[in-house]
C-alpha cells in the first residue's frame, strides 16, 4: 500500500531540518503508524493550482492507493518568466534577478500588494472547488482513495447555511469580504452568495478531514527553526487524518 502526500510548505515540513522531518512531519507519523509506503511531493510556496496539477498527475499514475492533498492559501500564484524559473507571488520579498528582469525588495512588495488587491478570494474559491471535483472524478476512474486537508483555506461554514432575512447577521466577516458586502445592494449580495453556495454544494465533503477547521487556525507550536507548524501541530494533524482514514475504511 502506497500513499502520496501533496501540498505546500506545511506538508513539505518547513521549519524542520531534513533530518528532523523524518521524525516529526505528519506524513512520516502516519506511515509509521499504519506501515504504508509514501511519497511526499509537496513544494513550499505552492499555489492551489500547482498542488492540483501535481495531485492529478499522482492519481493518473495509478501507483498510489491514496492521494492526500493539502490545500494552500487561495491567492497564491506562481509566475514563470522562463523555463524552470519561478516567482512566488506571496513569498517573503527578496531581490529577484533573471536576465533582464531585476526587482528589489521594495518593488516586489509593491507588486505583491497590488496583485493581492487584484486577486480576490471569490473566484479562487470557485477554482478550488473545480480542482477538488476534477480530482474526485479522476480518483473515481482510477479507484484511488482521495483525502483533502484544509491547510490555509479561510472559508467559513455559512456557505452551508441558507441566507436569513438579515444578511449581515447571516454571513461571517470573511464571506462579507468575499462579496464586497459594503459596496453592493442586497440583491447583488444574494445573487453572488447563491452562485458561490451552488458551487460549494458540488463538493464531496466525505473527502475532507477538516473542511472549515483549517490547519493554520490550529497551529499550537512552531518548528525548531522558529516558523511553520511544530512537532505537536504535526502530531495533531496526523491524528485527525488517521481518524479520517479509519472512519472511511481507507486503511
Amino acid at each position: 500500500m502506497k500513499f502520496c502526500f501533496n501540498g505546500c510548505s506545511f506538508t513539505l515540513g518547513e521549519g524542520f531540518s531534513v533530518e528532523q522531518r523524518e521524525h516529526f512531519i505528519y506524513d512520516r507519523l502516519l506511515s509509521k503508524q499504519f506501515g504504508f509506503n509514501r511519497d511526499n511531493i509537496a513544494i513550499g510556496g505552492s499555489s492551489n493550482y500547482t498542488i492540483f496539477i501535481r495531485s492529478a498527475k499522482a492519481i493518473m499514475s495509478e501507483q498510489y492507493h491514496c492521494v492526500i492533498t493539502q490545500w494552500s492559501a487561495l491567492n497564491r500564484l506562481w509566475l514563470s518568466p522562463a523555463p524552470n524559473v519561478y516567482f512566488f507571488t506571496n513569498a517573503k520579498p527578496n531581490d529577484f534577478q533573471y536576465r533582464d528582469i531585476s526587482l528589489n525588495k521594495q518593488q516586489i512588495e509593491q507588486f505583491q500588494n497590488a496583485l493581492m488587491l487584484l486577486n480576490g478570494d471569490y473566484n479562487n474559491i470557485l477554482d478550488l472547488i473545480s480542482y477538488c471535483n476534477i480530482l474526485s472524478a479522476l480518483a473515481n476512474q482510477t479507484q484511488t482513495d482521495l483525502v483533502f486537508v484544509n491547510g490555509l483555506v479561510p472559508w467559513t461554514n455559512d456557505l452551508e447555511r441558507p441566507l436569513q432575512q438579515d444578511l449581515a447577521a447571516s454571513l461571517s466577516n470573511y464571506t462579507k469580504m468575499l462579496l464586497d458586502f459594503d459596496h453592493r445592494n442586497d440583491q447583488e449580495i444574494i445573487e453572488l452568495f447563491l452562485q458561490l453556495q451552488k458551487q460549494f454544494e458540488t463538493l464531496d465533503r466525505g473527502h475532507w478531514v477538516n473542511l472549515f477547521d483549517s490547519w493554520i487556525k490550529n497551529v499550537v507550536d512552531t518548528g525548531p527553526q522558529g516558523h511553520h507548524p511544530g512537532i505537536q501541530s504535526h502530531k495533531n494533524m496526523a491524528d485527525k487524518i488517521a481518524s479520517h482514514l479509519l472512519e472511511n475504511k481507507i486503511l
